[in-house]
């Protein structure tokens, strides 16, 4: 692969739409457009939602900084039904609503794929937290206007939009450190200044772990700078970059030990994106965008091997909104060209085009939607999706829930050849694998009492055909292959509380069952049983702000096979924070301290990789 071509390739997309950006004389009378400001605010997402179908949950900024959450892995933990994972190289292990597997979860930036050519693990903290303006998880079955791929949920990450530049402007500058145990150094900084008549957020962190096991030690780093500017007419404009680099040790399963093994990980994107309105009631928003991986695997053998991961795409995406409300019209299409080139598996391209469309119709108390997709690779030909759903709003505080979707999950380059997200010595690809196909389906109710009080029950059910899963062979290395039919079923429960005096509880428990339908075993890491409580407090006095929560996991297996030595025992975890507000010189500042593995609990969430056991992490953020 000539690595400067597609550098220039991806660099070429940065004036499709930067072109517009900077002709573009900038206006402030805004007040002739008839929907106002197009970013989407706390309040629509809430108006969208009343009486829909959607089962999403959203954290924001302001709870993003209010609970001191250091990344997306953080933010992804805090919501119920869902849990991370962490992995012995790049990226974690996404689990929504009980699944086993990640690879079925699509993972979004401002609306565009993040990890359409990846699989399973997905380098989430590549995104500095200071850069985040909200996180939302969708739960089964997942909109097909967000895209193909989410059978098992949809993970959407919206980037923050610079604050005008102002004499009001509180705070342009944040600048955090801390450490903590196996030699945890974290650190970062970020500013917000005018560029070009629009306003740039740059940051930069670093973090450096040795990690308890051997060859488990991990340096990375990463740089991103966002800049948008308003023009006229309810147009906007925005340009992200990012860059990412990482190098660490693979230390490999207890059984199969490589302290030698290691890798390094280089990852560039650049979004340029423009949304702005169509007549009286449309919007519209297309992103072009570009990533450029690079992976060098040094094998315990001392063999080097290169994995190249090129990638161009555009996103465009239209709604249309009846003035009273009465109905919603989504249209939407994608292209993206996919390149991979690695040492042992040789070059393969992917090109894919999809379009979707979803309609909502409002009739009173009652929404329902429907929606289609198509997408066509070279590869694996068209693959259709659809999704649809009710929501009844039965009370002003009662709402039942019922959905459906179809989507086809067409096996990612890592899955075919080789994976950017694991060492050589303990991973392959498997270039004869089939496309999986998902039905799903949930119905549910929800009670909302009050303001942070309520409760919801869902009843899920997923049927695959042609699953994908990892066997272990005779030389110890996972491989995928297909399952020829499985299904997953069960309840999930989720209930929040919240009192005056400021302490407020969340649980979330799912309980399930699962099968591969050809040999009646558990399907790999699905627990019959999770469950999740957070309890927070605020002391009024002092204003610290106090988290505990507690995690338990059932026993699972980590292969279909489900022998003995294949088994993960069922663990309780209890981590615990605090966080401390204060001025230094008129400077705002937070002191926080958070304890994970609080009483050392031993367990493994992925067989072979013990948990380091008790981690303490201290740190200081400022923000002037």
């Amino acid at each position: 692969m000539n690595y400067r071509r597609s550098t220039l390739q991806l660099l070429a997309m940065f004036p499709l739409l930067a072109g517009t950006v900077f002709g573009e004389p900038i206006k402030t009378d805004t007040a002739a457009f008839t929907l106002g400001e197009v970013v989407v605010t706390s309040e629509k997402i809430q108006e969208y939602i009343k009486n829909h179908p959607l089962d999403v949950n959203i954290v924001e900024r302001k709870e993003i900084v209010g609970r001191n959450l250091p990344n997306v892995e953080e933010i992804l933990k805090t919501m119920p039904g869902v849990e991370v994972y962490s992995t012995s190289g790049i990226g974690s292990r996404i689990s929504i609503r009980g699944s086993g597997r990640s690879s079925g979860v699509l993972i979004l930036l401002n609306g565009r794929p993040l990890n359409s050519n990846q699989h399973g693990s997905q380098d989430l903290n590549s995104i500095p937290v200071d850069m985040i303006e909200s996180v939302s998880v969708f739960k089964p079955p997942v909109p097909v206007c967000l895209g193909p791929g989410g059978s098992d949920g949809a993970i959407n990450i919206v980037t923050r939009a610079p604050k005008s530049m102002n004499e009001k402007e509180k705070h342009r500058t944040t600048v955090k450190g801390g450490g903590g145990s196996f030699g945890f150094i974290e650190g970062g900084v970020t500013h917000l200044l005018p560029v070009a008549g629009g306003n740039t957020l740059l940051s930069g962190t670093a973090t450096h772990q040795d990690g308890k096991r051997a060859n488990s030690d991990r340096t990375d780093g990463a740089l991103s700078l966002n800049w948008d500017r308003e023009g006229g007419a309810g147009a906007k404009y925005q340009v992200n970059g990012r860059y990412y680099q990482a190098e660490y040790g693979s230390p490999g399963p207890l059984d199969n030990l490589t302290p030698n093994a290691r890798q390094e990980y280089r990852k560039g994107s650049v979004d340029t994106r423009y949304s702005g309105v169509m007549g009286e009631s449309g919007t519209v928003a297309a992103t072009a965008y570009g990533d450029l991986i690079s992976v060098t695997d040094h094998s315990q053998s001392g063999a080097t091997y290169s994995l190249d991961d090129h990638k161009l795409g555009l996103k465009i995406d239209t709604t249309w909104r009846e003035p009273e409300g009465g109905w919603d019209l989504r249209v939407g299409g994608m292209t993206e060209w996919d390149t991979i080139d690695h040492s042992l598996r040789g070059e393969h391209q992917r090109f894919r085009n999809g379009i979707s469309g979803q309609y909502d119709r409002r009739f009173g108390s009652l929404t329902a939607t429907v929606g289609l997709r198509g997408d066509v690779t070279n590869d694996f030909g068209f693959n259709p999706g659809f999704s649809s759903g009710v929501g009844w709003g039965l009370s002003d505080k009662t709402l039942l829930k019922a959905r459906a979707g179809y989507t086809v999950n067409i096996p990612t380059f890592n899955q075919l050849y080789q994976t950017s997200h694991g060492s050589i010595d303990q991973t392959r690809g498997n270039p004869d694998l089939k496309e999986e196909q998902v039905w799903s389906y949930d119905l549910g109710v929800e009670h909302t009492f009050g303001k942070d009080r309520l409760v919801q029950l869902m009843l899920f059910r997923a049927d695959t055909f042609d699953l994908i899963t990892f066997i272990r062979g005779v030389d110890m290395i996972y491989r995928p292959v297909n399952l020829s039919a499985a299904e997953r079923q069960g309840v999930e429960l989720t209930g929040k509380y919240g009192w005056e005096t400021g302490l407020t509880v969340e649980t979330s428990c799912t309980f399930q069952s699962s099968k591969d339908k050809d040999t009646g075993n558990d399907l790999p890491y699905t627990p019959t049983i999770k469950l999740k409580s957070t309890i927070r407090y605020m002391l009024p006095s002092l204003k610290t702000r106090l988290e505990g929560t507690i995690r338990y996991e059932g026993a699972r297996y980590s292969q279909a096979e489900n022998l003995l030595s294949q088994r993960l025992a069922g663990y309780v975890v209890v981590d615990v924070k605090a966080t401390q507000p204060f001025s230094i010189a008129r400077i705002a500042s937070d002191l926080y301290v958070r304890i994970d593995n609080l009483f050392n609990t031993p367990y493994e969430t992925h067989l072979g990789y013990p948990n380091d056991g008790i981690r303490i992490v201290a740190g200081l953020q400022m923000r002037f």
